[in-house]
């Protein structure tokens, strides 16, 4: 597709009254992604230099775009919402290339391969305008217009003043046009607002085309692929036809599911091949599953790595945390805040793990909180036992060293450091013991090596929470 004769325009300034939100339509997310980022992402994949037509809360969809595009898309102020016709007209100023790609921000469902056989029609048939349809004689699909064609004259008739049999006429106007920039630049001031919402609508260019005799072509699609998104219900119609395709997609790739439909899985995530999705789980932007998991039913992960052959069991919350290789993790266990685990460890039943690594083969089975911790390797945490890690001003460390066993309902009341093949009873209390060195994270080599003068405090290199004297 040529991008030095064709540039887009986004309709993007709406208040989306349907919504009853307070907030731009376009701002919802489906699949973890903004709606109008769907748009935006498609167009700068085809290379169309592209301009927004923003209103409502402009302030926020540009800072949205800003974060993916940085400056490649360009703005258009729409003061007062007249209708797309307004819209267009605004944009006028900064149309400069000869076809004029027109579509709406809320279409999440459309893919390059419209846009491309849309573009290949408009310019074989030499068209001044072409626009997408599609079939739909859905009653309750509101808000599109109907594309009347008497094989004289084609004309599309918006939702609010179509008066006839949608059964008779069930071919709808998807919100998509290329007009030859000519052709607009020539006729957009004759739009008019005789009409019930007193809007000055784009549809109303196809009619001006197709009396004067000139060429207007179609485009039928699928009506899920262009689907536009009104209300909260078709929102949620929207995601389920995406979240349909981000499924069969891992499917393609090996990823099995045992309740598919009801499994909630985000873009930018990733799943290993031979990985087993039980029901209900929410796999949320960020995440990336190995090889050979299991992730049982009711578990949400939110920007979570989890290694190869991990097994997560029911009603586990992971987020911002990574977990190693053949691990254990659950049922109703919470790992969060930059928690690390590591290969072959056990995080069992109710037990929270926050700010801390825990090492290999270390295991906390029950009933047990664990915070701003560094837990070694081969480490045994009793039933009930807490890291009292707050004295009522600030956060203190726990580090507690390889091969360490701590018996059951214990406190450990930080700043504590417990040494290497430690043992402690049940119920035992242990409180502000000295921290000299994290032998965990801190490697004296490197500070004998090191060319800088020696300090009596330091950070250790792993991880600056863990304060040491050397």
């Amino acid at each position: 597709m040529p991008s030095e004769k064709l540039q887009a325009i986004i309709l993007a300034a709406g208040k989306a009254t349907r919504f009853k939100t307070d907030k731009s339509k376009l701002l919802e997310k489906i699949c973890g992604q903004e709606m109008i980022l769907y748009v935006t992402k498609l167009l700068e994949e085809i290379n169309i230099p592209t301009t927004a037509v923003v209103g409502f809360q402009r302030e926020a969809l540009q800072k949205t775009i800003k974060k993916q595009h940085n400056n490649r898309i360009n703005y258009t102020l729409q003061k007062e919402q007249k209708g797309t016709g307004h819209a267009l007209l605004c944009a006028q100023p900064h149309l400069t290339k000869e076809n004029i790609l027109v579509l709406n921000g809320d279409m999440p469902l459309i893919s390059k391969d419209i846009i491309n056989a849309l573009y290949e029609k408009h310019v074989k048939t030499e068209a001044k305008i072409s626009f997408v349809t599609a079939h739909n004689s859905d009653p309750t699909a509101g808000a599109y217009g109907r594309v009347i064609n008497n094989n004289k004259t084609i004309e599309i008739i918006e939702e609010k003043d179509f008066t006839g049999d949608i059964h008779e006429h069930c071919c709808i106007n998807a919100g998509i046009y290329i007009i030859k920039k000519q052709f607009l630049d020539n006729h957009i001031n004759n739009l008019t607002t005789e009409n019930k919402s007193h809007e000055f609508y784009i549809t109303d260019l196809v009619k001006i085309a197709s009396e004067k005799g000139l060429t207007v072509s179609t485009l039928s699609a699928p009506f899920d692929k262009v689907r536009g998104v009104n209300t909260l219900k078709e929102l949620w119609a929207a995601e389920q036809v995406k979240r349909a395709e981000v499924v069969k997609q891992w499917m393609n790739k090996g990823v099995r599911f045992s309740l598919a439909q009801s499994v909630h899985i985000d873009l930018n995530v990733t799943i290993g091949a031979g990985t087993y999705i039980d029901c209900n789980v929410h796999l949320l932007k960020g995440t990336q599953v190995g090889k050979n998991c299991t992730i049982n039913g009711f578990s949400t992960l939110s920007q979570a790595t989890v290694g190869d052959n991990t097994t997560i069991y029911p009603h586990s919350i992971i987020g911002n945390s990574t977990i190693g290789k053949n691990a254990k993790i659950g049922p109703f266990a919470c790992i969060h805040e930059e928690a690390t685990i590591g290969d072959d460890a056990i995080i069992g039943n109710f037990v929270e793990v926050r700010k801390s690594s825990i090492g290999n083969n270390s295991k906390a089975k029950h009933l047990t909180y664990l915070a701003n911790s560094c837990i070694g390797s081969n480490v045994t945490i009793g039933a009930g036992t807490i890291t009292c890690n707050h004295d009522g001003h600030q956060y203190h460390r726990t580090i507690i060293e390889n091969n360490v066993f701590i018996g059951a309902n214990n406190s450990l009341v930080a700043p504590v450091d417990i040494k290497e093949h430690t043992a402690t009873t049940a119920g035992a209390i242990i409180c502000n013991t000295p921290q000299t060195t994290c032998s965990i994270c801190y490697n004296p080599q490197e500070e004998s090596t090191s060319n800088q003068p020696k300090k009596k405090k330091r950070f250790c290199k792993k991880n600056k929470e863990h304060q040491v004297s050397l």
